[in-house]
């Protein structure tokens, strides 16, 4: 069993989220242009009223003709609560959080984005 400990003084270790990005039983979405937004619209349990999602969401984008997030991934975090007005973006709309989710993802890149805030807070906020 491997263990790590996460706090201030020592933050996850990037094998660690590694692993949890390849080897985990997560959603693996190419950045190919509208397919994270749709991913999201149809898989987040979004409320067709409010169009805000009704479930939390936990997956990867990984570069397109790569064909997996084990060559450089973003590991995605979106919260209940995420608003998502359509499964493709409307032409001429400003750019938004998801256009920059699809974009360019270098080889061996790791990054960990996460969308909306956790129930109770403001975004950016640490919970305690």
């Amino acid at each position: 069993m491997g263990s790590h400990i996460v706090s201030e003084g020592t933050p996850l270790p990037p094998a660690i989220l590694r692993q949890i990005a390849t080897a985990g039983p997560l959603d693996e979405i190419s950045n190919i242009p509208d397919a994270v937004r749709s991913h999201i619209f149809w898989h987040g349990k979004r409320h067709e009223v409010t169009g805000k999602l009704r479930a939390s969401m936990l997956f990867c984008v990984y570069q397109t003709t790569r064909h997996g997030s084990q060559n450089g991934f973003r590991l995605c975090l979106v919260h209940r609560g995420f608003y998502i007005a359509s499964e493709a973006k409307v032409e001429g709309d400003p750019e938004d959080d998801i256009d920059r989710l699809e974009a360019f993802i270098p080889e061996g890149h790791m990054e960990v984005v996460v969308l909306g805030a956790a129930d109770g807070q403001t975004a950016g906020e640490d919970s305690d």
